[in-house]
């Protein structure tokens, strides 16, 4: 029997040792192509020809949407305070008093604001140096 393996667009000849079973073919890709050590094998035999497909599978990259996914949605707290006080002030309702007790309220809203921004602007840095990652199936509409 004769068996190609198809990686990355490449047709690669393998010796009926390694294409009868998928470990060997994982172990004799890897050097190659180190992506193949957790990589999607599937087999079509036509002809007396096995066509072994891989598929690279998402590795660490895919952690990151998972916790963007996990994570609750809420406003800076800059923002929400700035809100706030728009909304008083649109009413009438504050006066430099009630701004000066506010004041530990303001420098809290001010830490959390630029550790919140901090961390967004982390992890955009970290998704734009992410490459992108092949759908294991064609997604409809695209």
């Amino acid at each position: 029997m004769t068996y190609n393996v198809v990686i990355e667009g490449q047709t690669i000849p393998v010796p009926e040792e390694i294409g009868a079973n998928d470990e060997t073919v994982k172990r004799a890709m890897t050097p190659f192509f180190p992506q193949v050590s957790n990589a999607m094998l599937t087999r079509v035999e036509k002809d007396g020809v096995t066509t072994i497909t891989i598929v690279k599978r998402a590795g660490t990259k895919g952690i990151a949407l998972t916790e963007l996914i996990r994570c609750q949605g809420r406003k800076n707290p800059i923002i929400q305070l700035y809100e706030e006080l728009q909304a008083m002030d649109e009413r009438d309702q504050v006066d430099l008093v009630q701004v000066l007790e506010m004041d530990e309220r303001i420098d809290r809203a001010l830490a959390e604001g630029e550790e919140q921004a901090e961390a967004i602007e982390s992890m955009s840095r970290r998704l734009a140096r992410s490459a992108a990652q092949p759908a294991p199936a064609v997604i409809l509409g695209f």
